[in-house]
This record gives C-alpha cells, sequence and structure tokens, in this order.
C-alpha cells in the first residue's frame, strides 16, 4: 500500500485510474506504487477520485467541444452500452491552464461540491466523499505543482483511464 491508497493490484482491476505529469515526462508507475513517491518527479496518480474526474471532465469539454459533440454524436447505439455521457477517456487530456488551476483551487477549497458524480459506475461514485477527504493532501500538492509549473512557463497534463 502507498501514501494515496492504492497498489500495484488494484490499479489492474477496472476502474478509474487519473494521472497528472508535465508534458514529455514518462511516469514512473514503480516510484509512484512505493513509499518512495515524489509526486512533482515522479506523476501524480489517483484512483477512483469520481469529483476530481468530473472536474477534469468539465474542463476538458470546455477545451474540446468540438471533440466532445463528435463523442455524443458517435454514440454506439448498436451495442446498448452508451457511456459517452461520461465524457473523455483513454488518450484525451485536460491541460493544466491558469483558469483551470483556479477553478481546482476553488473546488478542493469547497470539497468539490459542485462536481457530484451521480454516475460513473467504474468511478467509485458510492464513495466519492471519502475520496475528497483522502485525496485532499495530493489534491493540494498537486495544485502548488500546476502553480509552480505555471510561472515556469511549463505544461502540466490530466489523463484518466477507466
Amino acid at each position: 500500500m502507498i501514501a494515496n491508497g492504492t497498489n500495484q493490484k488494484e490499479r489492474k482491476k477496472m476502474g478509474l485510474d487519473q494521472y497528472a505529469k508535465l508534458k514529455g515526462q514518462k511516469l514512473n508507475f514503480e516510484k509512484i506504487f512505493s513509499d518512495e513517491c515524489k509526486p512533482e518527479e515522479h506523476g501524480f496518480y489517483w484512483r477512483k477520485h469520481a469529483r476530481l474526474q468530473v472536474f477534469m471532465n468539465r474542463q476538458w469539454i470546455k477545451q474540446n467541444e468540438h471533440k466532445y459533440k463528435k463523442l455524443l454524436e458517435g454514440k454506439d447505439k448498436e451495442e446498448g452500452f452508451d457511456m459517452s455521457h461520461l465524457g473523455f477517456n483513454a488518450g484525451d487530456t485536460v491541460y493544466m491552464t491558469e483558469e483551470v488551476v483556479k477553478a481546482l483551487e476553488k473546488a478542493i477549497k469547497e470539497d468539490y461540491y459542485s462536481y457530484f458524480a451521480s454516475d460513473g459506475f467504474f468511478w467509485g461514485q458510492q464513495f466519492q466523499e471519502d475520496a475528497v477527504n483522502e485525496y485532499r493532501k495530493l489534491d493540494e500538492q498537486f495544485l502548488d505543482f500546476c502553480k509552480k509549473a505555471l510561472a515556469e512557463k511549463k505544461v502540466v497534463e490530466y489523463e484518466c483511464s477507466w
């Protein structure tokens, strides 16, 4: 088990995995899943932080309106298993701009009150309040990391897989 409450075996199960790093940086999962993890150096990782995902999904929609429209139009009606309303997934990125960082700071201060996850089968929405509390320190660390990166004109990326 590591500081953020996730171990390597849990990551292999279906569910929401969330990552953030500097553009061009490679995530170091060996370090992330160890007691030696330094998120600023190895990358940030959250497991089933549903409200953070709702927040980031809204930011992704703002940054990718055209892509989101296509996502909604491309529903796979034959399968009958449409999850496009949950938004972005593997391969898509939220860029941590000043606007996004300011909104994230407000969301963290308000315990993500406006980002309730009413859906998200694989996201852990059933224990989202616990995740807000358990990840508070990591969220604040990430916020500071983003502010520092912006001041240094570096790009921070957030991605997920579910």
